[in-house]
C-alpha cells in the first residue's frame, strides 16, 4: 500500500470522527429546540381543543421507555457540508409528510378566522417569515404554504438517528360535539351551529310570520277607510232604520231628506216627535236621498207660505263617509223667526271638504205646527200640556246623529250645535231641556233672543184662545182634520210681529211662540245656565257645556228700514228715537251721546236695544261667557263703514259672504278660524275673553257705555227682540 493510500484512508477515519462528532452535538441541540417547539405547540392545541391529540406533548411510550418524536420544524436550518443530497425522502420525512397532511386536513375543516390564527400561532413559533409570493395562494396550492424539507438546499440524512417519529392519532368522534360545549355568542362569532340552533331559528322565523299575518287579516278584516261609489258618484251609508245612498258632488258627500222621525201628519199633528223606533216605519230597499226635499210649512218674510207637513227630514254633507278618523259635526239651527223664514245657515261644501268637518241641517215645525198651545191639545194627552212641538223635533234629531252620525263619516262625542236667531233662541231653549246634554257638545249662538219663553202654560192657552175660536174645533181631533192650508189661514196677523229693525214703543205686541209647558221646558234658559254654572264651580255637577254668544253691530239693518228714506237726515233720526221709548223716558239727549244721527247710528242703537245689549247683560254679567260682536268688514260706495247686517257673521263662517274686498277676506279668515278651531278643540283660540270684537281682527272690548246707559234705564233687556 502506497503512502498516499495510507494518508487518505488515516484523513477519512479521522474525518468520519469529526463527522460524527458535530452530528451529535447538533441532533442533541436540535432535539431540544424541537423539544421546546413541541410542548408549546401541543399546549396551544390543547388549548384551541382541536381535533389534533396532544400527542405531540411528549407522553407516548413505547418498550417502557419515554420516546421523543422526532419532528423536524418547516424551514429547519440548513447545515451544507454535512448533510449529502438525496432525491428520496427518508422514512422520518415521510412520516413528518403525514403530519402535516393531517395537520393541513384539520386546518381546512376550521373556520377562516381560526386557521389564520393557528397559522399566526406557528410563525411566532418557528420564527418563520415568509416570501412575498407565498402570501396569496389559491385553495389548490395552500399545501405550498407549507414548507417541507424540500425547499432547504441540503437535506438531513437521518436514516442513522435512531429516532422515531410519532404518528399522530387519528380524530376522536367525540371532539366533532365541541361546539355544543360553546356559548351561543362564541358559536355564532365562529360560524359553528348546531341542530338545535337551526331549530330555533326556524321556530322563530315561523312565529314572526305568523303575527305579520295575523295583523293583515285583522287589519282586512275592519270597514274599509272609504266606502266604493256606485257609477262613480253614488255612495250608501247604514242608518238603524236601513241603508241610504247620496251623491257625490262639489267633492264631497251630499244626504239629502233623510226620516229622522215619524212623519208629524194626521194623528201625530200636534204631538211630540217620534224616533223611528219600529221596522214597520222603515224601508226595505236603499233609501234615495239625491235631491233636496221640502221644507217644513211656514211663512216666509214676503207672506208667501212654503213647505210639507211630513218634512222631519235632515241634510248631511260630509267629506267622507268612513269609520276611522271620524270627524268633528256641525248641526245648522237656522229660521229667520220661529214662523218662518229660511235662514242662511246651510251646509257648504267647500268648507265642510276644506275644514274637514261634516254639516247636518235638521227641518223642523214652525208656527203653528210647531208651537201651537190649546187647551183641548193638552187634554188630549198625559200629563197635560201642549207646545213646543219644535223643540222635540230638535230633539229627535240630535238622537237620530248620536246614533248614525258615525256611519257618515262623524264623531258623536263632537258635536257643535250653530243656532243662528231663531234657531238660535231655540238651540238656547234646547240647552234647558233634560236629556239633551249628552246629545251635543258645545255651543254657538248668533243672534238670540234672551226672552226664551216669556209664559207659562195656562197664560199661552188664553193667548191663544181666539185660535180656537176661529177654527170652531172644541177637540184636538178637530184640529187635526183641518187642511194645513186652512190652519195657516186662522193664525193671527199679529203673531208674525218682528222688532228687529224699530226701536221699541209702550204699546208694542211682543209674541212669543216659546213656552214653559212644563215638560219639555220648565224655567227661563238663563235661569238655567246660571243654576248649571253654580253647580258647576261648587264641583255637585257638570253638565254646563261650553257655550259662545255672536252678534253684529248692526243687526237693526234691513233693506227695507234702509229705503224708507232716500235721504236719511240728522231730524228723521232724532225724530223715530223721540217717538219711542227712548223718547219718553227723556233719554234721546243722552242717547246722542254715544250714537250719532245717521243711518248708521240709528241701526247701531236698535241693534243695541234689541239684541246686542241684553247679550251683554246674558253673557258678561250673568253667565261669563265669551260674546263676539262683528263690526263693518268693508267701507261702503261713498266711504262710509260698511255695515255688517244680523247674517254678516253666519255668512262668513259657512263662505257665502261677500268677499270681493281685502278687508272682507280678513275678516272673513279671522271669523272663520275663530269658529273652526272651536269646532275642533272645544275651545276658542288663545284666552277666553269677555267681549271682543271682531273686524280685521279681534279686538278686545273692555265696556260698553251705551249698554250700560240701557241697562241702568231698565230699556235692556226688557226690550229685547223675541225671537
Amino acid at each position: 500500500m502506497s503512502t498516499t493510500e495510507i494518508n487518505k484512508i488515516e484523513f477519512e477515519d479521522e474525518k468520519t470522527l469529526d463527522k460524527k462528532e458535530i452530528e451529535a452535538e447538533e441532533k442533541e441541540v436540535m432535539l431540544k429546540a424541537e423539544k421546546e417547539a413541541i410542548d408549546d405547540f401541543a399546549e396551544l392545541r390543547a388549548e384551541a381543543e382541536g381535533p389534533v391529540k396532544a400527542a405531540l406533548s411528549g407522553d407516548v411510550t413505547e418498550q417502557g421507555r419515554e420516546v421523543k418524536p422526532k419532528y423536524i420544524p418547516i424551514g429547519a436550518i440548513k447545515m451544507p457540508g454535512f448533510f449529502t443530497k438525496s432525491s428520496e425522502k427518508s422514512k422520518d420525512e415521510e412520516e413528518i409528510q403525514k403530519e402535516t397532511d393531517i395537520c393541513k386536513t384539520d386546518e381546512t375543516s376550521k373556520p377562516k378566522d381560526e386557521h389564520k390564527e393557528q397559522q399566526k400561532t406557528k410563525r411566532s413559533i418557528f420564527n418563520i417569515r415568509y416570501p412575498n409570493f407565498f402570501k396569496k395562494r389559491s385553495p389548490s396550492t395552500a399545501e405550498a404554504t407549507l414548507a417541507s424539507m424540500e425547499t432547504l438546499d441540503d437535506k438531513m440524512d437521518t436514516s442513522n438517528d435512531g429516532l422515531e417519529n410519532v404518528k399522530l392519532e387519528p380524530m376522536d368522534p367525540e371532539d366533532g360535539k365541541v361546539a355544543t360545549k360553546l356559548p351561543l355568542k362564541e358559536r355564532i362569532r365562529q360560524k359553528k351551529f348546531i341542530i338545535d340552533d337551526i331549530v330555533v331559528c326556524i321556530v322563530a322565523l315561523l312565529v314572526a310570520m305568523s303575527v305579520i299575518i295575523g295583523s293583515l287579516i285583522g287589519a282586512c278584516v275592519g270597514p274599509p277607510v272609504e266606502r266604493p261609489l256606485r257609477l262613480g258618484r253614488y255612495i250608501t251609508a247604514s242608518t238603524g232604520c236601513g241603508p241610504v245612498e247620496g251623491i257625490l258632488d262639489e267633492g264631497v258627500y251630499k244626504f239629502y231628506s233623510i226620516p229622522y222621525a215619524v212623519p208629524p201628519i194626521k194623528e201625530k199633528r200636534f204631538t211630540y216627535a217620534q224616533p223611528l223606533n219600529n221596522l214597520s216605519l222603515c224601508w226595505n230597499e236603499t233609501y234615495q236621498c239625491h235631491v233636496p226635499g221640502p221644507l217644513c210649512v211656514q211663512f216666509l218674510e214676503n207672506g208667501t207660505i212654503t213647505g210639507e207637513e211630513d218634512c222631519l227630514t235632515l241634510d248631511i254633507m260630509t267629506p267622507h263617509v268612513r269609520y276611522d278618523s271620524p270627524l268633528p259635526v256641525v248641526v245648522l239651527i237656522g229660521a229667520n223667526t220661529l214662523a218662518g223664514g229660511i235662514s242662511p245657515a246651510q251646509p257648504s261644501a267647500l268648507y265642510a271638504r276644506t275644514e274637514e268637518v261634516i254639516f247636518v241641517r235638521p227641518n223642523f215645525r214652525l208656527g203653528s205646527f210647531g208651537f201651537l198651545s190649546l187647551n183641548i191639545l193638552s187634554k188630549s194627552k198625559y200629563p197635560h200640556t201642549s207646545g213646543n212641538y219644535a223643540l222635540s223635533d230638535l230633539l229627535a234629531a240630535l238622537r237620530w246623529i248620536h246614533l248614525n252620525i258615525n256611519h257618515f263619516g262623524g264623531d258623536p262625542e263632537m258635536v257643535t250645535l250653530l243656532g243662528h236667531r231663531a234657531g238660535a233662541t231655540l238651540t238656547a231653549a234646547l240647552t234647558t231641556v233634560s236629556g239633551a246634554h249628552k246629545l251635543y257638545t258645545r255651543v254657538w249662538l248668533s243672534s238670540p233672543s234672551v226672552i226664551f219663553p216669556g209664559e207659562v202654560l195656562e197664560q199661552s192657552q188664553k193667548n191663544n184662545e181666539q185660535f180656537r175660536q176661529m177654527s170652531k174645533c172644541n177637540d184636538a181631533d178637530c184640529l187635526r182634520r183641518v187642511s194645513k192650508e186652512e190652519l195657516l189661514a186662522l193664525t193671527p196677523d199679529t203673531w208674525f210681529g218682528n222688532n228687529f229693525e224699530t226701536l221699541p214703543r209702550t204699546d208694542e205686541i211682543q209674541r212669543s211662540w216659546l213656552v214653559l209647558d212644563g215638560e219639555m221646558l220648565r224655567i227661563h234658559a238663563y235661569e238655567s245656565w246660571l243654576d248649571q254654572k253654580t253647580a258647576k264651580q261648587s264641583g255637585k255637577v257638570k253638565v254646563f257645556k261650553p257655550m259662545v254668544f255672536t252678534t253684529t253691530l248692526h243687526s237693526g239693518h234691513s233693506v227695507t228700514l234702509k229705503n224708507k228714506h232716500v235721504k236719511w237726515t240728522p231730524e228723521i233720526v232724532e225724530k223715530i228715537v223721540n217717538d219711542s221709548v227712548i223718547g219718553e223716558k227723556n233719554l234721546t239727549a243722552a242717547v246722542f251721546t254715544h250714537f250719532n244721527k245717521t243711518y248708521e247710528g240709528l241701526v247701531e242703537l236698535i241693534s243695541s236695544v234689541r239684541t246686542l245689549c241684553p247679550l251683554v247683560s246674558l253673557a258678561r254679567l250673568r253667565l261669563s261667557v265669551p260674546l263676539y260682536v262683528v263690526r263693518g268688514a268693508r267701507r261702503g260706495a261713498e266711504g262710509s263703514p260698511g255695515l255688517a247686517d244680523v247674517n254678516a257673521d253666519v255668512k262668513a263662517i259657512l263662505g257665502t259672504f261677500d268677499s270681493e274686498m281685502p278687508e272682507q277676506r280678513r275678516f272673513m279668515a279671522v271669523i272663520q278660524h275663530l269658529f273652526y278651531h272651536y269646532v275642533g278643540h272645544g275651545k276658542l283660540s288663545g284666552p277666553e275673553p269677555g267681549l271682543v270684537a271682531i273686524g280685521q281682527d279681534l279686538l278686545p272690548q273692555p265696556s260698553l257705555p251705551a249698554c250700560d246707559l240701557l241697562i241702568r234705564e231698565d230699556i235692556v233687556p226688557r226690550y229685547a227682540h223675541v225671537d
